[in-house]
């Protein structure tokens, strides 16, 4: 290995750790990460049960769609499937 080859090859490795440096330095701490997944989607039940019940609403719908010759997306109010409300017309 050529001299000019040992050398390139030291100044890359000292990039690569000087990124792992900053990388781990600018990182989020233990504490923040543990913030960060309890605000998740996932972690609250609540949220999950929400978004588990409009996926399961829009499959609904595109599988109506799918079945059928009509514009299934024209007929539905998409406002009223963000919300919960119990006195919605909809038939799903």
């Amino acid at each position: 290995m050529s001299s000019r080859g040992l050398a390139s090859g030291i100044w890359m490795f000292l990039a690569a750790s000087a990124a792992a440096l900053c990388w781990a330095v600018a990182g989020p701490s233990e504490e923040r990460k543990k913030e960060l997944v309890r605000q998740l989607p996932e972690s609250n039940q609540a949220q999950l049960e929400a978004s588990r019940k409009r996926n399961t609403l829009l499959m609904q719908i595109i599988k109506e769609s799918a079945e059928s010759e009509k514009n299934v997306a024209l007929e539905r109010d998409w406002n009223k499937l963000s919300r919960s409300d119990p006195d919605s017309k909809t038939s799903w």
